[in-house]
């Protein structure tokens, strides 16, 4: 992928000013590929009344990957005092991805969050059990191989985070909608700005899978 540090710090710059400035809670990208990703935690959020910190650079991820793929994006910002993974009732950005992913006949989902540095892994991938990817052990083992040939080798899966429950929407989406959907947490290492190459091999390992999982859908 061809994108510069300059260019990905421009992207990511405006998940600072958003909750400032911007009154709509989410944005959305249309595309062409069959494909979404979602970055829920783009923003700042309300769990339980507590505020919990963005999931830093996970929007700008998915951004910059829905530019290179031409595929369907969505995330959140602002902060309405919700949690757009977590709440079950009155969750506007859920709603427009069971919405969008029914009107566009979307093929599969990853839903991008960030964990905390020194968790014991690189990326956790959540697939309760492979039931969030109808049980294909595929869409797992593609993605650890091809970590592998960009240097990310501790992936684990379903280590600290499941996506078990239908406070998830990658749970939702997958018992409601039937397309396989998987969650990433990525950790702080390959998101931070500071050491850019990190995410540079972030972004080239996540646009060659979805290139992959474009051809599996395709067939």
């Amino acid at each position: 992928m061809k994108i510069t540090k300059s260019e990905f710090e421009k992207i990511n710059k405006k998940f600072d000013e958003y909750n400032e400035k911007n009154t709509e809670s989410f944005k959305y990208i249309k595309g062409k590929e069959k494909i979404i990703l979602s970055a829920p935690h783009s923003v700042s959020q309300i769990r339980n009344g507590k505020i919990k910190g963005k999931d830093i650079a996970t929007g700008t991820i998915a951004i910059s990957l829905q530019k290179s793929l031409n595929c369907y994006c969505i995330y959140k910002t602002r902060n309405n005092n919700d949690d757009a993974n977590y709440d079950i009732e009155k969750n506007p950005y859920k709603d427009k991805l069971l919405e969008i992913i029914e009107k566009e006949d979307i093929k599969f989902l990853l839903d991008i969050h960030g964990a905390k540095a020194n968790q014991g892994f690189d990326i956790d991938i959540a697939t309760n059990n492979l039931k969030n990817v109808n049980g294909k052990t595929e869409y797992v083992t593609d993605f650890i191989n091809i970590g592998k040939k960009y240097g990310i080798n501790n992936i684990t899966v379903d280590k600290v985070f499941k996506a078990s429950t239908i406070h998830t929407i990658a749970c939702t989406i997958s018992e409601k909608l039937k397309i396989p959907c998987l969650e990433i947490e990525i950790s702080k290492e390959y998101r931070d700005i500071k050491i850019f190459q990190n995410i540079q091999v972030l972004l080239n390992f996540l646009e060659e899978y979805l290139r992959v999982i474009f051809r599996k859908e395709a067939k």
